[in-house]
Formats: C-alpha cells, structure tokens, sequence
C-alpha cells in the first residue's frame, strides 16, 4: 500500500482495501496466447523439417527458411504484445476501498484510462454474485453496488472474497449513514449552508 500513500484526498482518510482482479482471470486470458504460441511453434517446426528433408518436393532454399524464422518472430511479437496488454489491463485495473470512498481505477488499452469515485452516502444497495464451478471453488467473483448517484451502479468484476468486499461496503456504508446522523454533522452543514 505504501504505493499508494500519496493518494488519500484529506489527512484521516484511510485505505482499507486495495483490489485486483482475481489471479484467474489474467490466467484465462492467457491460455489463448500460450496455445498460438505452441501451434505457431510447431507450424514453423513442421514446416522446417519438410524443408530440410531430402525427398519432398518444396524447394529448400535459404529464401524460404528465412522467410519462416521471420514469419515466426512476427507472430511471437504479436502474441508477446497482446500478452502485455491483458497484463497492463490487469494490473492498472483497481479498485481502492478507503475511509470515506471507493475509487475505482479502469485501464482500457494503453491511453485510456477511467477514474470513478463512490461517496458511501450515496449507497442504496450492496450484492456479490458467484456463479460456477471454478468461481465458487476459487472464492471469486463480482460486487455490485447500487447508488443514488449519476453512475447507477459501480462493479467490482471477478475479484477475489466477493463476501469479504460486500461486508466491508456497507460497514463503510452504515458507518457513514451514523456519522451523518451525528449532531456535530448537522451543525457543520447548517454553518455550511449558512455561509453560502
């Protein structure tokens, strides 16, 4: 968290939480890249070999072999930036859980990013969803909070503990509805409101 010290707005704002998608959702994305990765490995192997046998019929020259190593450098490239990007989306994709709000951080490619933040007054309902096999063995999955708010509802996607998330919500959530109800509250809004 030590990362991140710098990014509470007021002095007594804590970070409880800081969240990332589950480790199996990077995992998922992965295995398409590392399947290319095997099967363009063993075209260009196949290919290769046909090349350096004596009784097929394709042309061995020198052309042709390099033709195949750059064939296959290329697509290692694009298998290998394609690979960087989901890390990229994974890893700047967070949510934070502090004191006072919930900050959500959305990396969509390289040069978009989208910042969201959720004041816990304005929260009305809290659900986690676990659905399948893999996601209830794995104890991951998604958080849904409802607000009154212009955005309508934030989504905490395939995180790890959904449970543990959606309690501390509307801990936060409850704690801030009583501290609303504060007198001491109500008497700074009223000298608020008085001075404008």
């Amino acid at each position: 968290m030590k990362q991140f010290k710098h990014f509470t707005a007021s002095s007594n704002e804590k970070i409880y939480m800081i969240v990332y998608r589950h480790w199996f959702n990077i995992f998922k994305q992965y295995i398409p890249i590392l399947l290319f990765i095997i099967f363009v490995t063993i075209g260009i192997a196949t290919l290769l070999a046909l090349t350096t046998d004596s009784k097929t019929v394709i042309n061995t020259s020198g052309f042709y072999n390099s033709g195949l190593y750059l064939l296959g450098i290329v697509l290692y490239l694009v298998a290998w930036v394609y690979g960087f990007i989901i890390w990229v989306d994974y890893h700047l994709d967070i949510w934070i859980v502090t004191s006072s709000r919930i900050v959500n951080i959305e990396q969509k490619g390289f040069f978009s990013r989208t910042v969201s933040e959720l004041e816990y007054m304005h929260i009305q309902d809290v659900t986690s969803d676990i659905h399948g096999i893999v996601h209830t063995a794995l104890n991951y999955g998604d958080v849904n909070i409802q607000t009154a708010g212009t955005h309508g509802r934030f989504t905490f996607r395939n995180i790890p503990k959904p449970e543990k998330m959606k309690t501390l919500v509307m801990h936060l959530h409850r704690q801030a509805l009583a501290k609303k109800a504060h007198p001491s509250y109500i008497k700074k809004e009223k000298e608020i409101q008085k001075n404008n």
